[in-house]
């Protein structure tokens, strides 16, 4: 399945979007969580940019799987060298948040030796369609 680069940076720009249209759930007084975290530095405009290339970077490599399973050592080389560290893992947070990648129970073993997680276990991700289609739909209804 292909998808069109300007359907990807579409589907980036509405997970942009929805971070900054929904705070993060919890229990009140729960301190800064890794949810927290992640919709505020993906919410934030200069953060924007970097948030497009990473979801792009992660769609397109789960839709050139068969199972739409990605995994961090497939993406990782392909992100530009201008894109911060600590947004990949916000990013990929803010994806699982809200149902875009759904957590297989897989793991794998990091290749990742620059950011000192070599042998560490990864999360094998599968990407969910059907989520992104549901989410346009309350969209077009929402706009409706």
């Amino acid at each position: 399945m292909t998808v069109p680069f300007g359907d990807l940076v579409a589907l980036a720009g509405a997970m942009v979007a929805h971070a900054r249209a929904t705070g993060p759930t919890g229990v009140p007084d729960d301190g800064e969580t890794a949810a927290t975290v992640a919709a505020l530095l993906t919410a934030e405009p200069r953060n924007e940019a970097q948030v497009l290339v990473i979801t792009t970077v992660i769609v397109r490599d789960a839709l050139a799987d068969p199972f739409r399973e990605t995994t961090a050592n497939r993406w990782r080389a392909l992100l530009p060298a201008w894109v911060q560290p600590q947004l990949i893992g916000s990013t990929v947070n803010r994806l699982v948040a809200s149902g875009l990648l759904v957590p297989t129970g897989r793991y794998v073993r990091s290749t990742d030796s620059p950011g000192r997680n070599l042998g560490k276990l990864q999360p094998v991700y599968a990407f969910d369609a059907e989520a992104l289609r549901e989410h346009h739909q309350e969209q077009t209804a929402a706009a409706s």
